[in-house]
């Protein structure tokens, strides 16, 4: 198996359009140099490429390049490589790259975008090729990848936008599953008094790195959710974060009512029906979704409750699939289920009363073989309390294998919080560890900083972040 080529390493100088043809070793002697002059329409298509595969958000060099063919406008469309490029025609930006001399870092950016794709012999190959088979599935209800792709609003986002650009980058075999947010989470304006105003602006599907996403039938995938009072449909797009595939689910579709249709238009709006039906669509939709696109998951992460409907979804097909009972099938599903909580304080976890579970899951429960009761019962600390509302978090915590918490004084606040759900056990062997917020660290360091520490870090820090030995070497930088 071939080492991956080193994303930094140099390459070769290509000069102006033209680059010099490769005679194979192994044939006859070399002849005269061949030429093969780049085209407009290569040029641009390899543009667009970069620009479709958000591994460019990562990488400053390539992010340099969309700005320097238009500063005002990449700025104007928060830095949007697609929406600047829909401006350009293809003889346009070979005029722009001949100005500034562009070809051959557009093709080196190009190549080690193909080589990053095509890399073996990765973190995840070395140290998890278990997961090769059977990939995670990770859910969020956001995703803060870059500022172009509004479809997140805060750290809960940002944490699951680091999440999967790692991912990418030890090579570990996942696919994330979303919401696409048309109108995102508001801009926040203030007048002149100092009062907020929020402004929600639509994004246009074309202005963003999505493809639809195509099923083993060849067709893009769609799914639908039986509730009491209708269904709810959702179509599903596909974005590329590096090696890691995003899936995001839209229910503006046909045969949706004008509410439903609005389902998924903004991150965070509405009212506790809303946040049920968007909840459904990314838990039980998210998984109908994965079968539909032939993905065999060895891992549900699920990160916070608002995706924890995916658990039931599994169940269920469990017991289609595998004749299981259902008590069995979710002995199997919390054994392939992570469950990671975020909110400190109770009141930010979703509740909701008998009634919308059962309009909302009435479906979900007949096909479970399990009553209303019992149903409730998975969303209660404590099972026999009627009163008690169905808790997101409760379910989760309870169909998985393992919960963690996002820092150690998170982790005391969960298990202080949650330890009635095990009564039996003192507080600290209640089972919610914690695993401490990390950083995609190519996302959030400056051009500046990264010049900084290739000057003075090994050739390869960026792949050795985890030994000291590496991060030695600052105290000899001069501090001047």
């Amino acid at each position: 198996m071939s080492q991956p080529a080193d994303p930094r390493a140099p390459t070769p100088p290509q000069s102006g359009r033209l680059a010099a043809g490769k005679q194979d070793a192994s044939g006859p002697p070399p002849g005269p140099l061949r030429l093969i002059e780049l085209s407009p329409q290569n040029l641009y298509d390899k543009c667009q490429a970069l620009a479709r595969n958000l591994w460019w958000s990562w990488h400053p060099e390539v992010t340099n390049l969309f700005r320097e063919l238009d500063p005002v406008r990449f700025r104007q469309l928060d830095h949007n490589p697609i929406a600047l490029l829909a401006e350009f025609t293809p003889e346009r930006l070979e005029a722009r790259a001949a100005e500034l001399v562009l070809y051959s870092r557009i093709n080196q950016a190009y190549r080690r975008l193909k080589e990053y794709l095509a890399a073996e012999n990765t973190w995840s190959d070395v140290h998890a090729g278990v997961l090769g088979s059977k990939p995670v599935v990770y859910f969020s209800a956001e995703f803060g990848i870059h500022e172009s792709v509004p479809i997140y609003s805060g750290g809960l986002g940002v944490l699951s936008g680091d999440h999967i650009k790692s991912a990418s980058g030890l090579g570990i075999p996942l696919v994330a599953v979303g919401l696409f947010y048309k109108q995102g989470y508001f801009k926040q304006q203030l007048d002149i008094d100092g009062y907020q105003h929020e402004e929600y602006l639509q994004s246009r599907v074309e202005a963003l790195p999505l493809e639809p996403a195509i099923g083993t039938d060849g067709e893009q995938v769609q799914v639908a959710i039986d509730t009491r009072s209708g269904q709810i449909r959702a179509k599903v797009w596909k974005m590329a974060v590096g090696r890691v595939s995003l899936y995001l689910l839209d229910s503006d579709v046909d045969g949706n009512t004008p509410e439903d249709r609005e389902l998924t238009s903004r991150l965070y709006g509405g009212d506790t029906r809303v946040r049920i039906r968007q909840e459904l669509v990314l838990g039980i939709g998210g998984v109908r979704a994965i079968r539909a696109l032939g993905i065999v998951p060895g891992v549900y992460h699920l990160n916070e409750g608002h995706s924890v409907f995916a658990t039931l979804e599994a169940v269920r097909g469990r017991m289609d699939r595998d004749g299981f009972s259902f008590d069995d099938a979710v002995r199997d599903v919390a054994r392939q289920t992570v469950f990671t909580t975020h909110t400190p304080v109770p009141a930010g976890h979703d509740r909701f009363d008998s009634g919308q579970i059962e309009e909302h899951l009435g479906p979900m429960r007949d096909a479970l073989g399990i009553s209303h009761d019992h149903l409730m019962g998975l969303g209660r600390v404590d099972p026999s309390n009627h009163g008690e509302p169905f808790c997101m978090t409760v379910l989760g915590l309870k169909l998985s294998r393992r919960a963690n918490a996002v820092s150690a004084l998170h982790g005391h606040v969960s298990r202080k919080m949650w330890k009635d759900l095990w009564g039996w056990r003192v507080e600290e062997e209640v089972p919610i560890g914690h695993i401490t917020n990390g950083v995609h660290v190519p996302s959030w360091l400056s051009w500046q900083m990264l010049q900084l520490y290739d000057r003075i870090f090994p050739a390869n820090w960026f792949r050795r972040m985890g030994e000291p030995d590496v991060w030695q070497k600052i105290h000899e930088c001069d501090p001047g």
